[in-house]
């Protein structure tokens, strides 16, 4: 029997929206390192997902040339710098994809200044460089972005390149996986992808039309390049659809954040800008409609990345944008439920109330594994990654998902999956990569507000017409439901975190014990008003120095870990 430390309710209870729900934690967890300094703008990729598959998310980031990749493992309660391979290019996307379906995640890396190397799993988390043995070119351009999706529904991912290449651009790639010869080959011509000679930062995968195969919006960073919409007609053919969607505007792009902002079924699109952001809205008819005025969702300073995510699980997607203007606040929309934005915390300095430090790249993750999204941050120069946690307490509850594909992909991209609760319909499709040299967390969280229960849910899989349909007596709420194509929820299992060493950092009451063999450590106090249940695996030593304001409750117990 295992037990486990964690916090189960939040440190510190906020009377509202505006009050911070957000806290750096990067020091505390053991998150040190910085991007560099780069070539050119963007700096380097980030990715929130978890590469050892222990159900915790890890962290990665790509850095400046001569520095190595920094690998963050979780560890529960803490991080740890690993290394596993020597890669010391500047690095924007960093993805970790199961390309060979053989149940671990391998590594694919996008350099300005070397070769895009895709470096294969060996099962212990040892890799070996396979680029050539895959069919993949060992050349360096300038690439910028690299995203990996099934386009032609056979259950092995296909990539898509996408190349800046100074001065003027230079045509993207797409390679399609062969799984006669387990080799990429170039379909770039046959798809009719290779979007022109122009600078691409990145590109998202996403079913535009909901026909059930996967579209493509790209992202070109040039007032003379208009961005570019791919319509998949089936099997991996592509038609260029930029002009009557309107969707081909020309600015200096940078980011394709893809989300159902105003929750009518379908995805809209949105691209930040080195002026002005826009927020395409999808109209359900193969066109788009520019409506970031009319949603309140400009960001008119040189932006990034922009994801969308629902940080207070009611519902609704939420945005946090990066910026690189040191002094200007990183913008937090709010939605409002109607899809109206708002930035409740942006006359406070943001997150943290000092989240106006410049950036380029954040993701989106669950580090603690509490049911609320965390962002990681990277910036230019040497100013440190930053980890917000998420502390928001409104009570509402959620379901996780982790999709394992059996005839799809095994990582389940480009899934989508509706959730109705309530009669109300929500939908959310898995990609590799999504906006701007980002890989969000692959466990799916779906926030279901004050409700207690789902009616079901609908998990269309990246596979020809395969679908699962799940109901409220499947699904674990507030918890891991892992899920297998055409088999049902094969586990679930409360969330909270097992480990078996630990300093966990949290706020307890000094000089008591609690149930041998482990010592808290903390740099701030439980607030007044706080209300923390702490859980620990085993006898745990409060140090000197710890405070519990007054008003504020602590509960100390043993209790076996979910999972």
């Amino acid at each position: 029997m295992r037990f486990f430390i964690v916090i189960l309710s939040i440190i510190f209870f906020l009377p509202s929206m505006h009050s911070q729900v957000f806290y750096r934690q990067e020091n505390n967890l053991n998150v040190v390192g910085h991007f560099g300094s780069d070539i050119w703008f963007g700096g380097g990729g980030a990715s929130f997902a978890d590469f050892n598959q222990d159900g915790l998310d890890d962290m990665t980031f790509g850095t400046e040339s001569g520095q190595n990749i920094k690998f963050f493992e979780n560890k529960g309660d803490h991080f740890e710098l690993v290394t596993f391979i020597t890669n010391s290019f500047e690095n924007r996307q960093v993805v970790w994809v199961d390309y060979d379906n053989d149940g671990d995640k391998d590594f694919f890396a996008c350099a300005t200044d070397g070769p895009n190397l895709l470096y294969e799993n060996n099962g212990n988390m040892s890799f070996s460089d396979v680029t050539s043995q895959r069919g993949l070119p060992i050349v360096t351009k300038f690439t910028s972005g690299a995203t990996f999706a099934d386009i032609d529904e056979d259950g092995f991912l296909d990539l898509y390149i996408s190349q800046f290449e100074l001065p003027n651009g230079e045509e993207n790639e797409m390679w399609r996986w062969n799984s006669i010869t387990n080799q990429y080959d170039d379909y770039t011509l046959i798809s009719n992808t290779g979007n022109g000679i122009r600078t691409t930062y990145c590109a998202s995968f996403f079913d535009m039309d909901n026909d059930d195969d996967l579209d493509l919006y790209v992202i070109n960073d040039n007032v003379n390049h208009e961005n570019s919409l791919y319509m998949n007609t089936g099997n991996g053919s592509f038609i260029d659809v930029s002009v009557p969607s309107m969707t081909n505007i020309a600015i200096e792009a940078m980011n394709a954040g893809i989300g159902d902002f105003d929750n009518d079924d379908d995805f809209d699109i949105y691209i930040t800008d080195r002026f002005n952001a826009v927020l395409f809205q999808n109209n359900g008819n193969n066109t788009f409609t520019d409506v970031t005025v009319a949603q309140n969702a400009e960001a008119t300073e040189w932006s990034w990345t922009g994801n969308f995510f629902d940080y207070d699980n009611d519902r609704d997607l939420d945005l946090y944008v990066s910026n690189e203007i040191s002094g200007l606040v990183n913008r937090f929309f709010v939605n409002d439920g109607t899809g109206n934005f708002s930035e409740p915390l942006a006359s406070a300095g943001g997150l943290n109330n000092s989240d106006n430090i410049a950036s380029y790249t954040n993701a989106i993750g669950d580090f603690n594994n509490d049911g609320k999204q965390d962002i990681l941050v990277s910036g230019p120069g040497t100013e440190n990654f930053r980890l917000y946690a998420n502390l928001e307490e409104s009570g509402n509850n959620f379901v996780k998902l982790h999709l394992n594909g059996v005839q799809s992909n095994i990582d389940a991209y480009g899934a989508k999956i509706d959730l109705y609760v309530n009669g109300m319909k929500t939908i959310t499709q898995t990609h590799s990569t999504v906006a701007y040299n980002c890989q969000n967390s692959d466990y799916i969280n779906l926030g279901i507000g004050p409700n207690t229960a789902i009616d079901s849910i609908v998990v269309n899989w990246p596979f020809g017409s395969n679908e699962d349909v799940y109901y409220n007596s499947d699904i674990l709420i507030n918890g891991m439901n892992e899920i297998t194509e055409g088999v049902s929820v094969v586990n679930s299992y409360a969330t909270p975190i097992c480990v078996d060493n630990h300093n966990v950092e949290v706020n307890p009451v000094p000089s008591q014990t609690y149930g041998t063999a482990s010592v808290l450590e903390c740099n701030s106090n439980v607030l007044s008003g706080a209300n923390v249940l702490f859980q620990a695996k085993t006898e745990v030593t409060l140090e000197n120095g710890f405070e519990v304001k007054q008003g504020a409750v602590f509960e100390a117990e043993i209790k076996q870990c979910g999972n």
